[in-house]
């Protein structure tokens, strides 16, 4: 016992010493696209700026992205999906995918439809913005003449051609206005900004028969961005402020919204707020001068805090500094790809597959030196990091196609 209690010191020295330190490198040359990263619970995906999409993650039984083939479907790092460079925007929910080419047509994966190749939605080529809800909402699209439209892909009844359960779906407009600007799926309720800066929303339930007809939430005219996901909703002022709603506020932002309330709400003070990214039970916020805050409930650690740290109960500064291209936060896990082509994720770890025999065996031998050394806790297969981690770079493929050699120099920081 002596002798496993003393491999298990040095292993803890091994693991101090060798942690890969956070690294900030040298800024990639702009691409044809702006990066996104999309969180679905249980998988992730990323539009490269190059065009290409790319995703990880997936557990036994639980929402693998569709297009990823049955010996991808569990992986810890990005695969590409597909061939094609030419994707501009990307939205996933458990059940699929829903994707925008460059030549304005919209595409989807998944959603119960046939093969897990992308199929193609009717023959428009104008479609500009999409967003679904993390929990499989309804579909919201733009398109450039300004009209908003969306579609319930399992909900038959409100498409306008089901007679054919098997087809592709057809979305349906919403209303008859032509001066919306952007669009955010909150799960039960859905938002929309106006070209003339005002806010709007409408409820999604009962989509089948539901009018979907908006309503105006509140008189002014200043809204600059929105960011909505599962039950929680973002949106920014040209002000600077940041303000939510949503039926679990109290979870949001409880030391400043202790109440259930569905009222507009701001959260704290600050006028230095410059981009909000909703996640599944809390959000994070840049401010001008570049750095970034969390708020909300954790769960398993996604705000990248200290693991004791369970609810965060107003914005609080990250305790790690990153250029990002793209944020995308989720009920479980967060995903920060930054400028330097680095991918970096903390809360669940996506693609953990089922422990073997030999590391059940192994981990049992180590639990009393865990429980008693919870620092030793890394021994243990976890599938939770309260750090960041870096997951994968940018492929030599990818670099290329920005005009920058595929390695980069790094510099180091610390937490």
């Amino acid at each position: 016992m002596a002798a496993a209690l003393i491999g298990i010191v040095l292993l803890v020295v091994v693991h101090q010493l060798h942690a890969p330190p956070i690294s900030v490198g040298r800024a990639l040359p702009p691409g044809k696209v702006r990066p996104q990263l999309v969180n679905a619970g249980f998988y992730a995906m990323l539009l490269a700026p190059d065009g290409s999409l790319w995703a990880w993650g997936g557990l036994l039984n639980q929402g693998a992205p569709a297009s990823l083939s049955l010996k991808d479907s569990f992986s810890r790092i990005p695969h590409r999906v597909g061939s094609d460079s030419n994707w501009t925007q990307l939205a996933c929910c458990g059940n699929g995918q829903v994707a925008l080419k460059n030549d304005g047509s919209l595409w989807i994966w998944g959603f119960k439809q046939p093969g897990p190749n992308p199929t193609r939605i009717g023959t428009d080529t104008n479609w500009s913005q999409i967003c679904t809800d993390l929990l499989n909402g309804p579909i919201l699209c733009l398109k450039t003449d300004g009209s908003l439209w969306t579609w319930d892909p399992a909900d038959h009844s409100m498409l306008a051609s089901p007679a054919n359960t098997n087809s592709p779906p057809v979305p349906r407009m919403i209303g008859t206005d032509r001066d919306w600007r952007m669009i955010g799926a909150g799960g039960k309720t859905d938002f929309a900004l106006k070209s003339n800066g005002t806010l709007w929303e409408w409820e999604t339930e009962g989509v089948g028969s539901n009018p979907l007809t908006p309503r105006q939430v509140v008189p002014e005219t200043n809204w600059q961005a929105i960011s909505a996901n599962a039950s929680i909703f973002v949106a920014l002022k040209t002000d600077g402020t940041i303000w939510t709603t949503s039926s679990n506020l109290a979870t949001v932002a409880p030391a400043l919204v202790p109440d259930l309330t569905r009222e507009l709400t701001q959260i704290g003070p600050d006028t230095d707020w410059a981009e909000v990214c909703a996640g599944g039970y809390a959000f994070y916020a840049r401010k001008k001068d570049g750095s970034w805050w969390a708020c909300g409930w954790r769960r398993d650690g996604p705000s990248g805090l200290p693991a004791k740290i369970k609810a965060v109960a107003s914005p609080q500064r990250l305790p790690f500094d990153f250029d990002a291209w793209a944020v995308s936060g989720a009920i479980y896990q967060t995903a920060m790809l930054g400028k330097d082509g680095k991918l970096w994720t903390w809360g669940w770890r996506l693609g953990i597959p089922q422990s073997r025999g030999a590391r059940k065996k192994f981990e049992s031998f180590v639990a009393p030196a865990v429980k008693r050394f919870p620092s030793l806790g890394f021994l243990n297969q976890s599938d939770v990091d309260h750090t960041p981690r870096l997951v994968w770079e940018l492929p030599a493929e990818v670099r290329r196609s920005l005009g920058s050699e595929p390695k980069s120099a790094t510099k180091n920081f610390t937490n």
